[in-house]
């Protein structure tokens, strides 16, 4: 399994390759932003049925864009995450993984010219997996694989920047919650980019 370091150096390598090439003025006077492909990395911290981390999350999805002012943009996407107890004294020595196939609504509540603050709300189902371990505050004589499906909801609050001459919009969210069944409870911080597609 790859440590957290590794994963952080990889995503970050690919994200400062993405903003390199979405630097650019494409499609300088015609940028049509009605559909989009979404990309996001973030750290969070988690606890479900069995585990408890934080760790690296990633996702990708598709966006459309509704209205005559593209205010509401429908999301269904793939997201992806690697934890462990890193900084957290109390819990059993764990290693696991979580993938999350979900709907998300995003609504700028707030515009002014390229800049929004984004309100969004979904759900989905949640798959974790992986590896409890021997190690940590408690005694435990041999270590134990687990897996759980959870049903989730999902809120965030953030930011967007989309300027109508660019093909790339970035987007903060520093609020994002995602809650389930059996005690699942996700938190992370993300920075993502919307790669708008010509129709």
């Amino acid at each position: 399994m790859m440590s957290m370091n590794s994963l952080m150096k990889n995503f970050l390598g690919i994200y400062i390759i993405l903003l390199m090439f979405a630097g650019n003025k494409l499609l300088a006077q015609e940028v049509i932003e009605k559909t989009s492909l979404s990309t996001a990395i973030g750290i969070g911290i988690n606890e479900g049925l069995k585990e408890t981390g934080n760790g690296l999350l990633y996702s990708v999805g598709w966006q459309k864009s509704y209205g005559a002012k593209s205010k509401l943009r429908m999301n269904p996407n793939l997201m992806i995450g690697s934890f462990s107890p890193k900084f957290i004294s109390d819990v059993r020595e764990q290693y696991y993984r979580i993938t999350t196939l979900d709907v998300n609504a995003h609504y700028d509540i707030v515009r002014v010219d390229a800049f929004s603050i984004v309100a969004s709300v979904g759900g989905g189902i949640n798959y974790s997996r992986g590896l409890l371990g021997t190690g940590g505050m408690t005694y435990h004589d041999r270590s134990v694989y687990f897996n759980t499906i959870y049903l989730v909801g999902n809120a965030s609050l953030g930011f967007r920047i989309a300027p109508k001459t660019k093909k790339v919009a970035y987007v903060i969210r520093p609020i994002n919650l995602q809650v389930g069944n059996k005690g699942f409870v996700l938190g992370y911080f993300s920075f993502g980019l919307d790669f708008k597609l010509k129709q």
